[in-house]
Order: structure tokens, then sequence, then C-alpha cells
């Protein structure tokens, strides 16, 4: 194992990649600062959670917060990542951007994308991964409005992820979401990212990607919200402050530089 293998094995085994909580499931480590905001120090396998944009505007931000998540998992497991995109409405922003995704952190080998044909396909395709085992993670993109997506789904894609001790995440887009049984529900907006010099104070560029997270739900934790930034380097997330104490300074205007934004989807 060399170097930088090691303090990676080292890093996740601190943040409890390698311990079991009270569900003796597991955990995916997010990042040493985001470990005390979560029961075990990780997002729990074994589990199903969700994922919502803040508004429409903000469906690209939490494309991003996902694709996160999705890193996340895959440093902590070799087997690949199943994404069911659904290209219509509310999710007609564009499908998923290779050179995008792999600037991100993620190994595009890796990502296998299914486009199901309906939401109760998008849940039948997810349920089955699941039980497969062949997944570290199983992601659905559904409407958290559809009349497929429900108590009982939801229940479904629990016990299925319980069985094989696997993650599964579902982005229910902007909406309100129906009753569920997911152990955590996150809420994603956009953030400005602290601005990086290029070559004088005038010649600025978009800094590391930043989000505005509220965590609504978290059986065995506690709600709460903050702005955090992801690292596609060390494919960790980290907090900045929490969004009280950030709306208080205002934010400097950020000048837009094309050739340094990372696009995670692609309408052409």
């Amino acid at each position: 194992m060399d170097r930088r293998a090691l303090i990676a094995d080292l890093k996740s085994q601190i943040a409890g990649s390698g311990t079991e909580g009270a569900s003796g499931f597991g955990v995916i480590p997010l990042g040493m600062q985001v470990a005390d905001l979560l029961p075990g120090g990780g997002l729990r396998k074994g589990a199903l959670h969700e994922v919502a944009a803040a508004a429409y505007r903000d469906m690209g931000a939490a494309t991003g917060f996902l694709a996160a998540l999705t890193a996340c998992a895959m440093k902590a497991s070799s087997r690949p990542v199943l994404w069911c995109e659904a290209r219509r409405p509310p999710f007609d922003m564009g499908q998923l951007y290779g050179p995008g995704i792999a600037a991100f952190g993620l190994d595009p080998v890796r990502l296998l994308i299914a486009v199901p044909p309906s939401d109760g396909d998008c849940l039948w395709i997810m349920e089955e991964a699941l039980r497969s085992r062949a997944f570290s993670l199983v992601i659905g993109e559904i409407d958290g409005r559809s009349a497929a997506l429900g108590l009982s789904a939801t229940r479904r894609l629990q016990l299925a992820a319980e069985e094989t001790n696997t993650l599964a995440l579902l982005f229910t887009a902007h909406a309100k979401g129906n009753a569920s049984v997911a152990v955590t529900r996150w809420h994603v907006g956009g953030a400005e990212s602290r601005n990086v010099l290029y070559t004088d104070e005038i010649e600025m560029l978009p800094g590391r990607p930043r989000w505005d997270v509220s965590l609504a739900r978290c059986r065995g934790g506690q709600p709460g919200r903050w702005q955090m930034e992801w690292s596609a380097e060390e494919s960790e997330l980290s907090l900045v402050s929490l969004v009280e104490e950030v709306q208080a300074v205002p934010l400097p205007v950020l000048r837009e530089v094309e050739d340094k934004i990372v696009f995670l989807r692609q309408t052409a």
C-alpha cells in the first residue's frame, strides 16, 4: 500500500468507515468535519437517504451535492454505482456530463447510468439493483410529487437496502416530498464559492463548490443547516460555517470565468 492509499485508509477509519453504529450497518464517511453531524460519523449504509433542491434554480447545485456523496461512496468501496437518471421535468436541466463528473471526483468507469421510462420503472430498477449486491450505491431521480413515490415504495427500498447493506439515495427534485421512511433528508441550495486569485485581484476564479445544506431529517441525530465545501482532491466535505453566520456578512460579486466552471450536466 502506497503512502496516499495508507493516509486515505486511516482517514476513512477515523471518520467511521471501519466501525459500525448501533444499527450494525456501518457508515460512509463524508469528511472529518462532517463526522460529528451524523450518527456513527457518516452516511449510514443499508439505508435510504433523500436529497432535494431548495428550489428549481438549485437543481444543478443539488446534483453537485449528490455527486459529492457519490464520490464518497466510490472512495469507500470498489464496487460500481448505479444512477437512474430522469430526463423529464423537473429533471430537464440536461443529462449527466462525463468530463464534469470526472472533474468532481467521480470515476466515470465505475458509474452505470440507467434511463427508466417512468417513475415506477425507476423504483423497480432501484429495488432490484439493491438486492443484487452488485453496487456500492444506487441512486434514483424521482419527482417528490410523483404518485409512484410514497410510504410503501420508500419502505420497499429501505428493506432492500437493509437486506444487502447497500446505500440508496433518492433525488426528489425541488418539490416537497411525500411521506417517506428515509433515514436522512437533505435540502440543498447553491452558495458562492471562495474566490481564487488568478493573475491579480481583478482576475478572480471560482473556488471549490459550496452549498447551503439543510439536514431536515436525521434518524438518531439532530437536524441543522450549514454551508459546506467540497474537495474533489480529497473526496471530502468540510464545514465553512453556519448559514446564519454566512448570511450576516455580504459576499462579493464574482465575475464568472467560463473555462474554470465545472458542468455536471449537458443539454446538447
